[in-house]
């Protein structure tokens, strides 16, 4: 077998290369593939009860490590609390300890006594579809949510007798709204394609490092005629 001038067999850094690409190709595929379904998973927007800010068939990204929520966040939670079986899409209006109240013919909701801004409701109308009256004190360790399309969402304001005041426990939210440029799923998306081309590109190194030691093992031997003789 042909041996380059340091001793290195044709080939070999090519090979280890290679390996090194397809590594890190593989732990950032895995990362982002898995980071993003287990930590920053994607939803389709199902309905319009939170339009305007996130229409229907919008896509919302949750960062599901989030330690805790605060007012005006939106939330992907269980609605088991509410008796329904699946997850749900809501605003965060009032936390434990505060008071959340309606009397009909005022404009917008009150949040411990003093009116709620809530810009981001459709047409500017906090108010739309409230079904009466209410009054509640939030739990401490619960959530009062409601839906920017206030006419057409089915909140807390529907849910007095499924539970505490209309509320949802803590414990079921599951993630918290992120922005789409957010640094932390920004990166998740891109290690996926950044990972698929190193293990692209490590395949190719690889492919090019066995097409070196196969021709050095079936390169002809050098042969008395072709080596040099010193001092000739």
């Amino acid at each position: 077998m042909i041996v380059g001038t340091q001793g290195r067999k044709p080939g070999r850094r090519l090979g280890v290369a290679a390996v090194a690409l397809l590594v890190l190709g593989g732990v950032l595929s895995c990362a982002g593939s898995l980071g993003g379904h287990f930590f920053m998973p994607t939803r389709v927007m199902p309905s319009d009860h939170m339009r305007p800010s996130h229409p229907a068939g919008g896509s919302m990204v949750f960062n599901t490590l989030v330690a805790g929520v605060d007012r005006g966040d939106v939330v992907l939670f269980d609605a088991a609390a509410w008796g329904e079986r699946h997850l749900s899409v809501e605003r965060v209006i009032a936390v434990g300890g505060d008071r959340i109240a309606y009397t009909p013919g005022d404009r917008t909701l009150t949040l411990n006594g003093r009116p709620l801004d809530e810009p981001y409701v459709l047409n500017g109308d906090p108010v739309a579809g409230s079904p009466g009256a209410f009054s509640v004190k939030v739990p401490e360790g619960r959530l009062f949510l409601l839906g920017d399309n206030r006419g057409n969402s089915a909140d807390s304001r529907y849910r007095f007798e499924a539970a505490e005041g209309g509320t949802v426990p803590l414990s079921a939210v599951k993630g918290a709204l992120v922005d789409e440029d957010d640094p932390l799923a920004v990166g998740l998306r891109s290690a996926v394609p950044a990972g698929g081309g190193m293990l692209l590109l490590g395949a190719v190194t690889g492919v090019a490092a066995l097409r070196l030691r196969r021709r050095a093992v079936t390169a002809p031997a050098p042969t008395a005629d072709t080596v040099p003789v010193p001092g000739v």
